[in-house]
């Protein structure tokens, strides 16, 4: 605003006579003559302005001079401090006439003029003032006694504004200038709603915020929409405050020091300081801001016996502090800052917005950040808040080529999760990996294969030959199916379970049952199964165990294919009854036993939490849903599918191990946000972070140890004389206590060792942590029985399929090593296992190397017994 855009007007009449009766009961123009008087209000030109209008600006061309008839006008300047405060402006006074005395006609005004309230001015240009001024020489007597005055006192304000530059320059901080509360979170929304609530007053703020959490950026916020945003903005941290020699802390530079240093408050005069970390301040130093919270006087240090002085400001403060603090019976808006870790929704607003800032910095366009890396940043932890996700940012804008639109995944290798060390994301090592889980071909085409075999081998158990040379159905079960399953368990984990045939039979009777009546599905009983259920799947083991041993089901093709028939059954009928698949999450003995094993695996499927948390909003990988728009850059067509939701009722941002994921991929294709990760890992991992086992899975796993030594059953009654002891349905009198005693020898040994540990060492973690180091052994053993059907038996297969349909099979191509390879590889796989033990039980016990001998020396003792037992 200037002169020449004021809606200037010429006085009338009876304005005219106004005027004159107006000055000629001033003070100081009421003792000029009548003549002048009457001139010069025939001179002036009227307008009003409105309150925080600019009058005329710093170095503008000077039009006039100003005599203020009613309201109150600031003059100021603007430096490197921001507004500097002159002087005061009230009726009767007059301004803007410094320059009208220099004789070029291109002077300039030193300061600003600015309206405080709604004021009405009248005004006198240039020429008119010099010709008043060379005719009335009363006039020019009243005008140069204001200028002197004038004059003494801008020079005198003009060294205090050399002496504010010099002390405020290392305080001044930039105002945000268009800027807002980033981010869309309740959190954000809050503290958005409580800054508009500050702009109201000037009451003190009292924020409670960690380092790193923006509180800079929030003072500057909540004072450029205050009533003093045209005034500066400063910062002084006490925690770089010099200390005393008594360890106090020197706050001369917060409140000044009498007759040696101006102090901060002192020096800003008006506008807004942030102090930060406050709660530095002794409970004195506290009280003295109290007082000039409700007095508006900052009391200066003294040394002792030094009068105390009190000086006047105007400014506001904003109290910072990482922890809660107060100021005695003083009223302050309250604010609370989060930190970033409990803000990951807005994130992704501070990625765009750092990265606009920073490139706009490099003059470069705004980067881009791909799905992957939005899920690195969420997944982080920010130890040091906002300013270390800004810091990150900013090496990433620099870092990444001219020429890229996107920011490389390396330059954010700092930026890792502490649930992804020494994980690597498969899908984006391997992007054909994820095309290919992403489409039809998974699991759906598999189970056609999968059924197409299943359906024949389990009819020819039963209408077949029933000897292991001529049955393909005991060929599959018991030297293909058992060796190589088992196998896969420390590579990919629970994969078996996406394509199980007694799960696909139960789906597809399921959906033809429900076309044909259609219903609604009962829930599952929850509660009840999360207390039984692994029990009850603990019995359908130990049932499989005695009918295989008692009934000898590797050996008798038709009892191998009920087995089957019978496991199918089950799932069969959970499909029927109750929603998605109850049976094989708690029920089915195979499923529970594959979970346990799953957790040894090297990949695992998991989701990051904080993407799940703040990125979704349909949940479709757990409910399911319909397809759900995908809107990040180079998504993929398939991503965001309508699914119905996880089968096993996992969501998969709260897996903590593979016991309960399928590998399935629902939740692959259902996400929108790319948020689900196939990691490679560290094998056994499972066991080894935060593990937490419960007692029927320890029944589980205790069971399959010793159904090991019940395979060697035999073996182990001839080492007490007992070799002709039958162990079969015929003798079930005898014959269900030995089986028994073999399937204890586990948790009897392990239990009685553990005892003994925890008499040498107390801290010793309880057994039913410290019993999954022996997971490993279980499957090794496990695998290990089953590798001289693998290495002797698995390689006729065609010629065994050839038997099967009533055909010799005789020069039908095989592939089979002898006993002494299996041998080889059965002595490896108990050495390696034996291993592959003892830093899980290290690991996982925490204790020292002599506290962990009693169970390593067990575990030795179980692989010198399996050496004999296999050799």
């Amino acid at each position: 605003m200037n002169t020449q855009s004021l809606q200037l007007s010429n006085l009338d009449a009876p304005a005219i006579e106004e005027c004159i009766n107006w000055l000629s009961f001033h003070r100081i123009w009421g003792r000029l003559s009548s003549k002048a008087i009457e001139a010069i209000a025939q001179c002036l030109q009227v307008f009003q302005v409105e309150a925080n209008t600019e009058i005329y600006q710093q170095e503008t061309k000077a039009l006039g001079f100003y005599l203020l008839k009613w309201g109150s006008v600031e003059i100021y300047r603007s430096s490197l401090v921001g507004r500097t405060h002159i002087n005061y402006r009230s009726a009767g006074e007059i301004f803007g006439c410094v320059p009208l005395l220099n004789s070029e006609k291109t002077a300039i005004y030193p300061a600003s003029a600015v309206a405080l309230s709604k004021s009405e001015i009248w005004f006198l240009e240039r020429d008119r003032f010099l010709q008043l001024t060379n005719t009335y020489p009363d006039f020019q007597g009243a005008i140069n006694s204001l200028l002197a005055q004038d004059l003494a006192y801008f020079a005198q304000r003009a060294a205090k504004e050399q002496e504010r530059i010099q002390g405020l320059q290392s305080f001044i901080r930039p105002i945000p200038v268009d800027e807002s509360v980033i981010g869309s979170s309740k959190a954000s929304q809050k503290l958005a709603q409580q800054v508009r609530q500050t702009a109201t007053d000037l009451k003190p703020v009292i924020l409670q915020a960690p380092p790193g959490s923006g509180k800079t950026f929030l003072a500057g916020l909540i004072h450029g929409n205050s009533g003093l945003k045209n005034r500066p903005f400063a910062e002084i941290d006490l925690a770089q405050l010099p200390t005393q020699e008594n360890g106090q802390l020197n706050t001369d530079a917060l409140f000044g020091r009498e007759k040696s240093q101006l102090g901060v408050i002192e020096l800003l005069e008006r506008g807004t300081l942030l102090i930060d970390n406050a709660h530095l301040l002794s409970q004195s130093e506290r009280d003295r801001l109290s007082a000039y919270f409700k007095t508006g006087r900052i009391i200066v240090n003294q040394r002792t016996g030094e009068q105390v002085r009190e000086t006047a400001s105007w400014v506001r403060l904003v109290c910072a502090s990482p922890q809660k603090i107060s100021f005695a019976a003083v009223e302050a808006h309250q604010i609370k800052l989060f930190t970033l870790a409990q803000r990951k929704q807005d994130i992704p607003d501070f990625t765009r917005y750092f990265l606009t800032k920073f490139c706009r910095e490099r003059g470069r366009t705004p980067l881009e950040i791909n799905q992957a890396d939005l899920r690195r940043l969420l997944s982080y932890d920010y130890p040091e808040n906002i300013a270390e996700l800004a810091a990150i940012l900013k090496r990433a804008a620099s870092m990444t080529p001219a020429e890229q639109a996107v920011i490389p995944e390396q330059v954010l290798w700092s930026v890792e999760s502490s649930k992804n060390t020494f994980r690597v994301d498969l899908l984006n090592q391997f992007p054909w990996l994820r095309r290919f889980l992403l489409s039809n071909w998974w699991p759906e085409r598999f189970w056609l294969l999968m059924m197409a075999v299943f359906i024949p081998v389990t009819v020819l158990g039963f209408i077949g030959p029933q000897t292991r040379d001529s049955s393909i159905t005991l060929n599959f079960f018991w030297a293909w199916w058992w060796p190589f399953y088992l196998l896969l368990f420390p590579i990919i984990g629970r994969l078996w379970c996406a394509v199980c045939p007694f799960m696909i039979a139960g789906e597809w009777i399921r959906t033809i049952s429900l076309w044909i009546w259609p219903r609604k599905l009962l829930p599952w009983p929850t509660k009840w199964l999360n207390k039984w259920g692994a029990w009850v799947l603990w019995l359908g083991f130990v049932a499989i165990y005695l009918w295989e041993k008692l009934w000898d089901l590797p050996h008798t093709a038709y009892l191998s294919s009920w087995l089957l028939i019978i496991i199918a059954a089950g799932a069969v009928l959970g499909s029927l009854i109750y929603e998605r698949r109850l049976w094989c999450r708690y029920l089915c003995p195979i499923g529970g036993m594959n979970g346990m094993f799953a957790k040894l695996a090297a990949i695992e499927l998991r989701s990051t939490q904080q993407v799940c948390g703040s990125q979704c909003s349909t949940f479709g990988c757990y409910k399911g849903g319909e397809a759900t728009t995908v809107n990040f850059a180079n998504a993929l067509p398939t991503e965001g599918q309508a699914t119905g939701g996880c089968p096993l009722y996992s969501h998969p941002a709260q897996l903590t191990d593979n016991r309960d994921c399928v590998l399935c991929m629902t939740c692959l294709k259902a996400c929108p946000n790319r948020s689900v990760q196939l990691n490679f890992r560290f094998p056994a991992a499972d066991i080894l972070e935060n593990h937490r086992g419960f007692p029927a899975e320890v029944a589980l796993m205790l069971l399959l140890f010793g159904g090991v030594f019940m395979h060697y059953s035999a073996k182990i009654l001839s080492w007490i004389g007992w070799g002709d002891l039958a162990i079969d349905s015929e003798h079930l009198l005898i014959s269900l206590p030995v089986v028994t005693i073999l399937l204890s020898i586990p948790f009897v040994t392990t239990y009685l060792i553990h005892k003994l540990t925890r008499l040498f060492d107390p801290q010793m973690p309880d057994y039913l942590k410290v019993i999954y180091a022996y997971l490993p052994m279980t499957l090794g053993l496990n695998l290990a029985y089953y590798i001289p059907a693998a290495i002797t038996e698995a390689g006729k297969i065609i010629p065994t399929i050839a038997r099967s349909f009533g055909f010799s099979g005789v020069g039908l191509p095989t592939l089979t090593w002898s006993s002494d390879v299996a041998a080889f590889l059965q002595g490896t796989t108990l050495l390696a296992v034996f291993l592959l033990s003892l830093f899980p039980l290290i690991k996982i016990t925490q204790r020292p190397f002599w506290s962990n001998l009693p169970h390593m020396g067990l575990m030795g003792g179980f692989i010198l017994v399996f050496f004999q037992l296999m050799f």
